[in-house]
């Protein structure tokens, strides 16, 4: 047994010899290699190379800070139509009690100081009752802490209360007033009554900001 051991031992040297053998004249390959690349005309080395380039990007103003936005009942700010002498604060939401006390924004829809579509609705025969009057042409004003917002109405239209698309972020920048229509109607409304509002040249240009991605168009139900 002793005699095989020594038989094996003999026979691995040469072999174990031939493999050292070519790991080394691999190694010295890839090294001349390597050292006749660095050295080939137009050739540079990584610390003579400049700058790493990157791939060129649009450059992209950045998003208009979201308005701090009032809690249910509150307070965002004015809402005006001059030519019929309305004036009103723009409170949050359109429930009941809120829109018993004043005009409101409708929820899902841009605030004032945002670049989207600003749903406002109000009761027909109270706070939006002066609204048949109103004419193409006509300005609509909004004013919060995030400074005056001057809008011309371009739209006045009858829908029915499906059709939620006139809160459209698209239609922005804008605002959209919502009332139920007939105005002189007994019970709740069969229409409503729109009006939309875009805004004008130096409005616009403050509004630069595109849409939020996320922000819905709205849909809640709105005034009676």
């Amino acid at each position: 047994m002793g005699v095989r051991c020594s038989e094996r031992g003999r026979l691995r040297l040469p072999a174990l010899a031939a493999c050292t053998l070519a790991i080394v004249a691999a190694a010295g390959i890839a090294a001349w290699l390597w050292t006749r690349a660095g050295s080939e005309p137009g050739a540079k080395k990584a610390e003579e190379r400049g700058p790493t380039e990157t791939a060129h990007t649009i450059a992209t103003a950045p998003a208009r800070p979201r308005p701090a936005r009032p809690a249910k009942g509150g307070e965002w700010g004015r809402f005006e139509a001059p030519s019929l002498k309305m004036s009103w604060p723009l409170l949050e939401g359109t429930d009941d009690p809120t829109l018993d006390r004043s005009v409101g924004r409708i929820e899902g829809t841009a605030g004032i100081g945002e670049s989207g579509n600003i749903g406002i609705a109000g009761h027909r025969h109270t706070h939006f009752r002066r609204l048949e009057w109103i004419r193409l042409g006509d300005e609509i004003v909004l004013t919060s802490t995030e400074g005056v917002f001057h809008y011309r109405v371009n739209y006045i239209g009858l829908h029915k209360p499906t059709d939620v698309g006139v809160l459209d972020a698209a239609h922005g920048p804008a605002v959209t007033l919502v009332s139920c229509f007939p105005f002189e109607y007994v019970g709740s409304a069969p229409l409503r009554f729109i009006v939309r509002a875009v805004a004008v040249e130096e409005t616009r240009a403050r509004l630069w900001a595109p849409p939020r991605e996320g922000d819905p168009a709205g849909g809640e139900r709105i005034a009676r």
